[in-house]
């Protein structure tokens, strides 16, 4: 019974409804006091809910003292509460496409995503849109496991290369068609050692601590930074290409001056 209160909901009925048009199912028919009991539905509700599962066509009505109701045929009240769905859904693919458009008119090369279910969402997109090759530069092995199960399908399809700092590769779990490398040395004109005293280690500024996660790359058309602020994860977006080809040409120079841990 739970279960079918649950599944009308997801149709689109109102608790209440959903509950009186069940013990409807249930008791074939009824007056409100059975209803009421059969239900838990307050009493005072029950009239209010009883009309409007009427207006809907859901609910017949006998007329007598007391008055009688029963329930229309579940395939009946299903169907169109499909329908109806079905409907709603296609208005809302053609709104939100509306928005798509206008949003854009205003493009952002670079954005910003705080709470892990948008990151997670965006990190899907990214991983669907890959063609050749997903670099990942990883510093948390924990957020790599968290988030693996977005981009493992880029693996059937494409090659992907991990990079981790030394020592951090050491009892990853093999990944089927993923390499991972431990980063050798890469440093800069100035002789800073990038991957270690810039990527690896956390930088604070004005009092705020910035944690790197990791870095995904798809090509050289679009990265994510996943990191950390002050403890709480953040993402960077970035599909600017001055900047994705820099970053690809870069992680791709780390990767050829890595060990190789693992063979694809």
């Amino acid at each position: 019974m739970d279960t079918a209160i649950q599944n009308l909901g997801r149709l689109g009925l109102k608790e209440y409804e959903a509950k009186i048009y069940v013990a409807l199912v249930g008791l074939g028919e009824a007056n409100v006091r059975k209803i009421h009991e059969a239900s838990g539905v307050p009493r005072p509700r029950v009239y209010d809910v009883l009309n409007s599962l009427a207006e809907k066509g859901f609910i017949n009505i006998r007329q007598g003292s007391p008055l009688m109701y029963s329930a229309v045929r579940p395939d009946t009240v299903v169907s169109f509460l499909k329908k109806d769905l079905d409907s709603a859904a296609r208005d809302s693919v053609k709104t939100l496409e509306a928005l798509s458009l206008d949003a854009q008119q205003n493009y952002s090369p670079i954005w910003y995503v705080h709470s892990d279910w948008t990151i997670l969402r965006n990190l899907e997109m990214l991983a669907e849109g890959v063609r050749r090759e997903l670099i990942v530069l990883c510093f948390n092995t924990a957020t790599l496991d968290e988030f693996q199960g977005s981009f493992a399908s880029v693996a059937g399809r494409h090659p992907i290369r991990i990079l981790f700092p030394r020592g951090l590769a050491t009892g990853i779990k093999p990944i089927d068609g993923v390499a991972f490398f431990e980063a050798g040395t890469m440093k800069n004109f100035f002789g800073v050692n990038i991957f270690e005293n810039v990527f690896s280690a956390p930088i604070s500024r004005e009092g705020v601590l910035f944690t790197l996660e990791c870095i995904f790359i798809a090509d050289d058309h679009e990265s994510m930074l996943i990191y950390s602020q002050d403890g709480k994860r953040m993402a960077v977006i970035i599909t600017l290409p001055f900047i994705t080809s820099v970053q690809s040409q870069l992680f791709s120079q780390m990767i050829a001056r890595a060990h190789l841990v693992n063979k694809i």
